[in-house]
This record gives C-alpha cells, sequence and structure tokens, in this order.
C-alpha cells in the first residue's frame, strides 16, 4: 500500500531508464545502449547515456530501423560492459529511488538480468517492487482506473495491467507524448536518451491522474 502520494513528494528520488537492445527476445537479446537519468522530485540531477562494447554485436535488421543505429557512432562511445554496470547499478539498486520506464516489466527488466548475465553475475529481480511502469499507467488511466487507489500489492496490479490491452486504445511512448500535448521530435523516440527524458515529462502528467 503506498505510504504518500507521489505527486506531492518533492524529496523521492526515481531512476528513469531505457535500453535500446539486437532484438527482442527477452533471454538472449544483448542490449548496447543503456540511458538512466536520476530525478529528485521534478529535479534532474544527473543524466547517462551509455553505448555497450561487444566485438560480435548483431543487431537485428528491424531494430536498426527503429533505432536508427549507426555502427560507426556505437563503436566511436561503446564502453566496457563492467565499468557501464558499476555506474548503473550504483543507481538502480539504490533502494531509496524508484524505476520508472515505459513497458519495463514488459521487456527492460529483463535486459537488467541479460546484462547480469554476460559479466558474470547471478539473475536479481530484487528491485521489482520499485517499478514504476508508464505503459501500465497509461492503461489503467485510459481505462477510467478510480484516480485514487488503495492498492496492497503495486507490482501485481501493474501487471494486471501490462497484460490488459484494451482494443483500440493507443498506450504507446508517443502516444502518451502527443495525448499529454507534450511535443518533442517523433523522429528521436527509441534512441534510449530521449525515451527518459520524454518519459519522464509523460510520468509526471500522470501523477495527476492516478493517486500513486
Amino acid at each position: 500500500m503506498k505510504e504518500s502520494i507521489l505527486r506531492f513528494d518533492q524529496r523521492q528520488k526515481y531512476v528513469v531508464f531505457d535500453f535500446e537492445t539486437e532484438g527482442l527476445n527477452l533471454i538472449k537479446s544483448r542490449p548496447w545502449q543503456i540511458a538512466w537519468t536520476v530525478y529528485e522530485g521534478k529535479k534532474k540531477i544527473k543524466a547517462n547515456n551509455k553505448f555497450l562494447a561487444y566485438k560480435d554485436l548483431g543487431v537485428s535488421k528491424g531494430a536498426q530501423k527503429i533505432t536508427r543505429f549507426d555502427e560507426r557512432a556505437y563503436r566511436a562511445k561503446a564502453e566496457d560492459l563492467e565499468s557501464v554496470w558499476e555506474l548503473f547499478s550504483k543507481d538502480f539498486y539504490n533502494e531509496d529511488h524508484k524505476l520508472v520506464g515505459h513497458n519495463v516489466l514488459g521487456f527492460d527488466v529483463y535486459m537488467v538480468n541479460v546484462w547480469r548475465k554476460l559479466i558474470g553475475l547471478a539473475p536479481d529481480y530484487s528491485f521489482m517492487e520499485r517499478i514504476i511502469d508508464t505503459l501500465c499507467l497509461e492503461r489503467a488511466i485510459q481505462s477510467g482506473s478510480p484516480e485514487s487507489l488503495d492498492i496492497d500489492d503495486f507490482i501485481c496490479w501493474q501487471y494486471k495491467w501490462l497484460s490488459t490491452r484494451p482494443k483500440g486504445m493507443k498506450a504507446s511512448m508517443k502516444a502518451c507524448i502527443e495525448r499529454y500535448g507534450l511535443g518533442g521530435d517523433s523522429d528521436k523516440l527509441h534512441d534510449a536518451s530521449y525515451d527518459v527524458e520524454k518519459n519522464f515529462e509523460v510520468f509526471q502528467k500522470q501523477l495527476f491522474e492516478l493517486e500513486i
């Protein structure tokens, strides 16, 4: 059950994160870009946009098209997996931080553990109770879920909405940006750093439609 309404808590810290990957396989597709930004309330504390180095990166044609993958630019910026993990994990596994993303319960949480496996770490889903998935929030909002929620198990509530796909509903990040009138450049979507920025703007709007 929630302890406070997040829209009023300007001390709460968030890690908003997003991966770009080789493909959509939840077990084998490797992440090659990770962006995460730390906020306190509405204030940006720090932003990171990192590329993960592989000798044999194999981005699928579909993923290349969607993300506008440029191998030369990627190679110029790519860094060692373990060094980036050290930076990312300090923020991500900080128990005082809530973790925000769009469809992260359906995809990105698995990429965290793909990354862990690649550097020899055991699977770890201990962060799950801190996840806030803006896709789930959006589906609940558009379906007319009551503004004031009394939720004993927030993660289960989100999984319910993750698996609920009302016919005709548009809840993609692009659709959310348009619905909330946030503007921006749709051609930049699927670049992890841009997605993080717009996702937090969407999340701030959602906080005034659902009391979580």
